[in-house]
């Protein structure tokens, strides 16, 4: 998103923060390459980037080309899709592989439509209800908390910055003004009915306790002993060599003397594991024994084996308190969709929509 990328939004204000459709708009990269690409981290748009990307959603059809939709008495043109598709397809190029980027484009382009809709029937219901009466002062307190937080020394920084992506700062002001409106509607239509009680909270935190954890870790030295020369006589030296460890003798010196695996060398260690993605055999072995303790003999495809737990992590779970607001945000969000999509229905019943098909 270029120079501006770094922009901070103003945390303060959660209704803007919570402009529903918009911040959904600005997810939908993320959602691709999550799809075609799995464990990319994706950057957050914020701030003044975000900013722009709303200008794409709310701007108005100044431009001469072809009409894709007809909301009402706004018109969304071609070329605003593509101005409000051009920091995804970048991405996508970049970060999605050649063969899936033309269906990763469609799908981006079909749920991006779909978002200038729904923001155009969102600002239209919210001048329609007056939303943008006396918003000067609002609009004007926004932005300098924008140039504050992003240490711009005076307007002239700020508009050089914008004018890198193309924007002046009337335009700017004009969509944090859109921006500041439309999240007034959506705070009391939809914000509003939301409610979250302290045992909803409660009741999730202990039904998702894995999730509010660390999960228990071991790490691991190991002796393996060959039994292709006979069971029994491996058997028997495991037995003396658990005794020798157990009474206090070395085990990384027990392991090079006598283990014949890869490890023996270095002494037998083998790493730091969690607990759960160890396999079935080795979890059964390691059962009851804590740090600095020798398991019992364990048979396996390579032998037998003896392990020493040299360290052992428990499992960590995070008090109620100090994820009491995450939970919230996990409820509130669970609880905002439908009444988002309630809303956003009832506003396309009303609207007069016609999409006209590519000639």
């Amino acid at each position: 998103m270029g120079a501006v990328s770094s922009f901070k939004m103003r945390a303060s204000r959660r209704r803007s923060q919570e402009f529903c459709n918009c911040l959904r708009y600005c997810i939908i990269l993320i959602w691709l390459v999550a799809v075609y690409q799995e464990g990319i981290e994706m950057k957050k748009t914020t701030g003044v980037a975000l900013a722009i990307v709303f200008a794409a959603c709310l701007a108005g059809a100044g431009t001469i080309d072809r009409i894709l939709v007809k909301i009402n008495d706004d018109i969304i043109t071609m070329s605003e899709l593509k101005r409000a598709l051009e920091p995804y397809r970048k991405e996508i190029m970049n970060r999605i592989p050649a063969a899936q980027q033309e269906q990763a484009l469609k799908e981006a382009e079909e749920m991006i439509l779909n978002n200038l809709i729904e923001s155009t029937l969102i600002y239209q219901r919210a001048i329609e209800l007056e939303y943008n009466a006396s918003m000067e002062k609002e609009v004007t307190a926004e932005i300098q908390q924008i140039m504050k937080e992003n240490n711009f020394r005076d307007t002239e920084e700020l508009e050089n910055v914008l004018a890198e992506e193309g924007m002046s700062l009337r335009a700017f002001r004009e969509d944090i003004e859109k921006q500041v409106i439309s999240a007034g509607l959506v705070s009391d239509f939809i914000n509003s009915r939301i409610s979250l009680l302290t045992p909803e909270i409660e009741r999730y935190y202990q039904n998702n306790l894995a999730d509010f954890s660390t999960p228990e870790e071991v790490t691991l030295s190991e002796i393996i002993l060959d039994t292709t020369k006979g069971v029994a006589e491996a058997e028997k030296l495991a037995a003396d060599i658990v005794e020798r460890a157990r009474s206090g003798e070395s085990f990384a010196e027990l392991a090079q003397r006598y283990s014949r695996g890869a490890t023996g060398g270095k002494g037998g260690g083998i790493g730091t594991y969690v607990i759960d993605k160890l396999n079935d055999e080795t979890r059964a072995a390691l059962v009851g024994v804590e740090e600095g303790e020798i398991s019992a003999p364990q048979k396996s495809g390579e032998g037998l084996i003896i392990y020493r737990v040299d360290l052992r992590k428990k499992v960590i779970v995070k008090p109620m308190d100090e994820v009491r607001d995450e939970i919230r945000n996990i409820l509130y969000q669970q609880k905002r969709i439908p009444e988002y999509n309630r809303f956003i229905t009832q506003l396309r019943e009303d609207a007069y929509i016609q999409i006209f098909p590519e000639m």
